[in-house]
């Protein structure tokens, strides 16, 4: 299929202009407004050849440059924005701003909504509590909030809540919005369904005289009446916090991430993280976690007609997700380092720079646009009718930005100005309008009582700005010393009208030409590139049942390899430590893959169908919790159980709290909370499969999947693949089944081994690695997977269930250990010391590599990287026929069996790779050993090892020659594998 087919823009394309819901009364013929959707992030997610930026802990003070998405993805965005649109929300917002009451058919829907939402509430905190095996306590999580929550949780919860169904406008007007009077709310609710002392027998808002609506079995008494005539009965006073956790100065969790935003109701059990083995608790009480979560589901039905949260998938490789309307992007297959972005919603734009208007000043361009109508005729007229009269006429047609805050007669009452015509809230502006509004995301937590104070005190852009709009598309902001003046003798329009600029050009619609032109340095690739719609006929519709362009670039977007990273010790230090965090080291290893992917020597031997490499990490760790260091079931319990707190003393707590979150992983490992180590890796790495797999139709048919560890990772992927399934069944994602935490649900082709330690644990458990029996690879003899000297079966640890296993050791690294001996140490100790092939080629080396070649000698590593068997190379030169007593004394059967084993477990006969430093003579293997364990993510010859052996084509054919096993003597090298 060419690369020149384009897009038809017809009913199935990607492209297709949204169709916008139909304008107020009085605004029909408004034109559509081209809007588009901005992220802020140093990185592009759609260009992923780009450099890796890593932002720190100090990423705050970064502001990262606005990028515009991809026409696909913005239109997608734009499709889901607009159906947020909500009628009711509609009437709430105008009858909010006029400062009247709700109707009663209006008030009944609010009420309604509000029970579902202190419903949803109760049932979930309900069941968070009793999974922790603790009863929601009276202490309130902050000092200063004068009702008792059970959590600190909740009042994040209530406030999310409220936001994602009540606009702000809304909420400010209607006294029964108020947050502290939903927890009040749900605290009586929670009280009666599981008594606690500490929390004080009070009435609280929603008293029990009230008529009650019953969720599945939990009975939430009716709200009161809207009308803000009713008496509310007194807040309680703040219970007593409890003491201060003594904090060592270095722990914690400073790294506080924004609410998600997502709602439950859309969230299934696959999307989220699979729990760990459960922790002991208290019985449950008379409701059950089954009726919370029943209660949950009938709450959640009425909150979900209103379309409460939506997720788009966005970028070229589909990594980050779009939260609507909060306008936020986060990572879709890990949690977010400091990586949420916030998203724009631009309606109006600079027009020489095509960079967005703030939302809240385009919002008052629109207002004006809306007011004065100037994509008519009769705007035309106006502006030939000011020009003929002059200045005094420009005055008529120049149009204040912004109300005059002077002017008294705008201020109600209580003398605070009136919302703003087109509110720039997310929530709002997404539910109570019709597609006209901007918006912007935020990153910062808002409290519900400084939402509105922060609008009015936010100081405006263009405060005293006056905007003459020339047609339908384009407007000047004038400051007040370009504005039409008689006295002055000022007469812009006529300028802007002979098509001089005036003051700031700006144009309604974004205009993606002239971005590219401006900030587009390097030309956009062809197949990257998405023109702008053309006319679609309805004729063509039949002729294209499908897009061709569209079906091009899913095919092109198909990723034919999945590579899951485990990492190894130290990341609950990385929780504190942003720079440690193993995110970081895989988006730029997933970079690093990319850009060796495109040189011609990795292109050279990659098979046919290979179609791109996609690495994602498994973020184990941050799972688990062992501050408990003891007992995990109530019969280990005692009085005397004791913490890692009770015996750590006081002394030096940061050096302490570092050496805790380093090292002790390992003693950890190594005693009774191993399987629920094992359960935290094997389910996050299902977690991340399921999502991928759903992402990716057709993957989980057509893809391959690999496994990287690193350190501890790596034995404990051992571990795993020992009792892992010879062959896995093709996960159902119609109907998938409990995750299974034992083993992984993909079957893995390549294992790779960084730095591993996983040789120590099979000596300690007098294991080897031996090959897994039926296990048929392509190239293997099908007679070699059932041999009982060769084979072994599910459950003996070292028995993988792998296609091939590679073991990367960098040679001063020392906690990595060799696995060829755990094979045969007498095949081990017959073996050339194998090195990666290097990706980089020396003076030296190509001397070396010509007087190789002219002594029939085998090419050094690096020339060899790209020949494959398929070349026929010349065979090493022996120097001797062995005697015939060396005949006698070979043991050729065990050298047979073990051979075997070797090309089962590696089509390459060997298992262990070192890495080169490239040191030189003043190398200090005691300096070098001090960073070994953490350089293999940036080592070159690393990165092409794994595109080379991910990529090539299978079997034991199709190996390069500079990664064969070669055995050493007196007589020379021999080399094993090769074409049979």
């Amino acid at each position: 299929m060419s690369p020149d087919i384009e897009h038809t823009f017809g009913p199935s394309c990607r492209l297709t202009p949204v169709a916008e819901p139909p304008p107020a009364q009085g605004l029909e013929g408004i034109p559509p407004i081209n809007a588009q959707f901005f992220y802020s992030s140093p990185i592009p997610i759609d260009d992923p050849l780009s450099a890796a930026t890593v932002v720190g802990s100090d990423s705050k003070s970064y502001k990262a440059p606005l990028r515009p998405f991809s026409p696909g993805d913005s239109l997608a965005l734009e499709k889901a924005w607009l159906g947020f649109a909500s009628e009711r929300d509609r009437r709430n917002h105008r009858q909010a701003q006029r400062n009247r009451s709700p109707s009663p058919s209006l008030s009944k829907e609010n009420a309604e909504k509000l029970e579902a939402i202190i419903a949803q509430l109760v049932a979930k905190h309900n069941e968070k509590h009793e999974r922790e095996g603790q009863a929601p306590r009276g202490a309130s999580g902050v000092s200063d909030h004068k009702i008792p929550v059970c959590c600190p949780e909740l009042l994040i919860d209530a406030s999310a809540e409220l936001r994602r169904e009540f606009c702000a406008v809304t909420r400010k007007h209607q006294q029964l919005l108020d947050q502290d009077r939903v927890i009040e709310g749900v605290m009586a609710q929670l009280k009666r369904i599981l008594p606690d002392p500490e929390v004080p027998q009070q009435g609280g808002l929603l008293g029990t005289s009230l008529p009650a609506q019953n969720y599945a079995g939990l009975s939430i008494p009716r709200p009161l009446s809207v009308s803000s005539d009713h008496q509310l009965p007194p807040l309680s006073t703040s219970m007593p916090m409890k003491p201060p956790v003594v904090d060592d100065g270095i722990s914690g969790k400073p790294f506080v991430r924004v609410e998600s935003s997502k709602r439950s109701a859309s969230v299934t059990a696959q999307d989220k993280p699979l729990p760990g083995p459960e922790r002991s608790g208290r019985s449950r009480a008379a409701t059950g976690t089954g009726e919370s979560r029943a209660s949950r589901r009938a709450a959640a039905e009425v909150l979900a007609d209103g379309g409460s949260s939506v997720e788009i998938p966005v970028g070229i490789s589909r990594l980050h997700m779009v939260s609507l309307p909060v306008l936020q992007m986060k990572p879709i297959y890990w949690s977010p380092v400091n990586d949420i972005s916030i998203v724009l919603r631009a309606t109006w734009f600079y027009r020489d720079t095509m960079i967005p208007v703030e939302p809240a000043v385009a919002n008052q361009l629109e207002v004006g646009y809306r007011e004065l109508r100037p994509w008519t005729e009769t705007w035309l007229d106006e502006l030939r009718s000011a020009l003929e009269v002059g200045a005094l006429g420009e005055e008529k047609v120049s149009h204040r930005l912004w109300p005059d805050e002077s002017d008294k007669r705008l201020k109600g009452k209580d003398g605070i100005a009136p919302e703003p015509s087109i509110s720039s809230d997310p929530f709002c502006a997404a539910r109570c309008f019709r597609g006209e509004a901007a918006a912007e995301g935020t990153l910062e937590p808002v409290h519900p009582d400084q939402e509105s104070v922060d609008a009015a005190l936010e100081p405006r852009s263009y405060a005293s700005s006056h905007v003459i709009y020339k047609d339908g598309s384009a407007a000047f902001l004038l400051k007040p010393s370009l504005k039409p003046s008689a006295y002055y003798g000022r007469k812009p329009v006529s300028k802007i009208m002979k098509g001089l600029t005036v003051g700031i050009p700006v144009v309604r619609g974004f205009n993606l030409d002239t971005w590219e032109q401006v900030h587009e340095r390097k030309k956009v690739a062809p197949r990257a590139r998405e023109r702008t719609p053309r006319q679609y006929h309805a004729g063509e519709a039949s002729a294209h049942a499908g897009c061709p362009r569209c079906q091009l670039d899913k095919d092109r977007g198909q990723v034919t390899d999945l590579v899951l990273v485990a990492h190894g010790i130290g990341q609950k230090f990385a929780e504190r430590v942003e720079s440690f965090h193993f995110t970081h080291v895989i988006n730029s290893l997933r970079r690093a893959v990319n850009v060796e992917l495109e040189t011609p020597a990795v292109k050279s031997v990659l098979r046919p169908n290979q179609n791109g490499i996609m690495l994602l990490p498994v973020n184990w760790r941050h799972l688990l919790s062992f501050e408990d260091g003891g007992p995990t079931s109530d019969q280990d319990k005692s009085a005397e159980a004791f913490t890692l707190k009770d015996i750590e003393p006081s002394t030096i707590p940061a050096v302490r709290s570092m050496i805790s979150d380093v090292m002790f992983d390992i003693p950890f490992y190594m005693s009774h909370h191993k399987p629920k180590m094992i359960a935290a890796l094997a389910g996050e790495a299902n977690r991340v499969y399921r999502l991928w797999c759903r992402n990716n139709p057709g993957f989980a048919e057509k893809g391959r999947v690999h496994l990287i560890g690193h350190s501890l990772g790596s034995a404990m992927a051992v571990e795993i693949l020992s009792h892992q399934p010879t062959r896995v069944p093709r996960l159902d994602l119609l109907t998938p089944p409990a995750p299974d935490m034992r083993h992984f649900e993909f079957d893995t082709t390549n294992l790779f081994l960084l730095g591993s330690p996983a040789a120590f644990f099979l000596l300690l458990e007098h294991g080897g690695l031996v090959p897994r029996r039926g296990r048929l690879k392509p190239g293997a003899d099908a007679a070699d997977t059932v041999a009982e000297d060769v084979v072994a079966d599910q459950g003996v640890f070292g028995c993988i269930a792998v296609d091939n296993i590679y073991n990367i050791l960098a040679k001063e690294d020392p906690i990595a250990y060799l696995l060829n001996g755990t094979i045969d140490p007498v095949y081990a100790a017959s073996l050339k010391t194998a090195y990666v092939p290097s990706s980089t080629t020396s003076f030296l080396t190509s001397i070396g590599d010509t007087v190789r070649g002219m002594a029939g000698i085998a090419p050094s590593s690096t020339s060899a990287t790209s020949t494959s068997a398929t070349h026929k190379p010349t065979p090493p030169v022996m120097t001797r026929l062995p005697s015939q007593l060396e005949l006698e004394v070979h043991d050729f059967t065990r050298e047979d069996l073990v051979e075997k084993k070797a090309f089962l477990l590696n089509d390459n006969g060997q298992i262990d790779y070192f890495l080169r430093s490239g040191g030189g003579p003043l190398e200090i293997q005691y300096l070098n050993m001090l960073s070994a364990h953490t350089t293999y993510w940036t080592h070159g010859d690393l990165i092409r090892l794994l595109c080379m052996e991910i990529g090539r084509r299978p079997g034991r054919d199709h190996t390069l020659l500079a990664m064969r096993a070669l055995k050493a003597g007196k007589r020379g090298l021999v080399m094993l594998g090769g074409a049979r």
